[in-house]
């Protein structure tokens, strides 16, 4: 018995030294750990921190009687109104910096200015000059004091343009020009910024019971979408620019908005219920994006959507990925914007809201409220 237990101690003991050798020798030693990771579900994660939208700040901007956009990620531009702004200076073109709260005056314009449009990149605007003479369509640089013409239109004739709107890349401008002496014959303009030229299509066998009310051109100058105006509903046409003239398509989709193209092949729209539509042009596949939407507005990278909803008293952001939006997340509560503006690198927000309100000794006059506001995400 006392053999046995020798034997057992003796065992024990070789044991807790080898045991300590093992441990020794690891302590010694730095361990690394290899993980080997699935790729879909590291792409999910990086999509997650990339489409997060947390709110930074918050700022509210000074009164404007007409915004612009964003000349930078750091400018505004529009006609803002102080308590003692004069005719004349309601006539400037102002740039607002942060931290956003007076207006610098960068351009002033004549009152016979209209319809400014700024391109999506900031750097110019096109707007209608009218005069005894004539009708003219300008193209201003906000980066110099160049002023180009692009097209014009004798004042003898009654001709008159509709609807001037830039490509996504600020490379073409596009308008409608309709001539009631011709019973309403409509041509579109394209302008190439590139290249400097102007051409004209005529719009042919249209039906008579649809007038073009709007066109937007894709990033390559090939592709068009047409508003029409069919009764009190409106429509989508789609048409390609060929040679001299415009194919139109015979496929129509009816919208609540003008059509908003998200690359060459694809665009969106608010269609019958206030659906947020995408349309696959390569094989005319509707797809859902979002259901009861009042105002939306795309990045100029198109990765991006802000938005608002007919129920709900807030602003959201997302992000477009396929025909999906992820990670949408309220960023700003008990507003209803009427217009939304992303920065060009998409750091920065700006959302106009116009509030309708009744006084209380007379319920059917309305007065208007106005708020713009910079939201900057982390």
């Amino acid at each position: 018995m006392i053999m046995k237990n020798k034997q057992f101690i003796i065992l024990s003991g070789v044991l807790l030294l080898f045991l300590i050798f093992v441990f020794s020798y690891n302590a010694g030693k730095k361990s690394e750990t290899i993980i080997i990771p699935d790729k879909e579900e590291s792409h999910v994660d990086n999509d997650r921190n990339s489409g997060s939208f947390q709110v930074k700040k918050i700022y509210r901007l000074p009164k404007a009687d007409q915004l612009l956009g964003w000349s930078s990620s750091n400018f505004i531009v529009g006609f803002f109104k102080g308590d003692g702004t004069t005719e004349h200076e309601a006539h400037d073109l102002q740039r607002l910096s942060f931290p956003f709260e007076k207006p610098e005056t960068m351009k002033s314009f004549d009152s016979d200015t209209a319809n400014l449009k700024m391109s999506p990149d900031g750097k110019s605007l096109v707007g209608l000059t009218m005069s005894s003479d004539e009708t003219s369509l300008h193209l201003l640089s906000l980066t110099n004091r160049n002023n180009k013409k692009i097209a014009s239109f004798p004042s003898s004739k009654d001709a008159y343009v509709q609807d001037v709107s830039w490509s996504n890349n600020s490379k073409y401008i596009c308008y409608l020009v309709i001539d009631p002496a011709k019973n309403g014959q409509t041509a579109v303009n394209v302008f190439n910024i590139d290249s400097g030229t102007l051409k004209t299509y005529p719009l042919m066998n249209l039906d008579e019971k649809e007038s073009p009310t709007a066109a937007a051109i894709s990033d390559n100058g090939r592709s068009l979408l047409f508003t029409m105006l069919h009764g009190q509903q409106y429509r989508i046409m789609m048409g390609t620019i060929s040679s001299d003239s415009i194919t139109i398509q015979n496929k129509r989709q009816n919208s609540y908005g003008e059509p908003v193209w998200l690359n060459n092949d694809k665009f969106v729209f608010l269609g019958t219920g206030e659906t947020l539509y995408e349309y696959d042009l390569r094989n005319s596949e509707l797809s859902v994006l979002l259901e009861n939407v009042a105002v939306f507005k795309i990045s100029n990278d198109r990765k991006k959507i802000a938005y608002s909803l007919y129920d709900k008293d807030n602003t959201y952001a997302g992000k477009l990925q396929g025909k999906n939006i992820l990670y949408a997340e309220p960023i700003y509560h008990g507003t209803n914007p009427s217009e939304i503006y992303w920065s060009p690198d998409g750091s920065n927000l700006l959302v106009y809201e116009q509030n309708q309100y009744s006084t209380m000794e007379n319920s059917s006059a309305r007065f208007f409220d106005d708020h713009s506001y910079i939201i900057t995400f982390k």
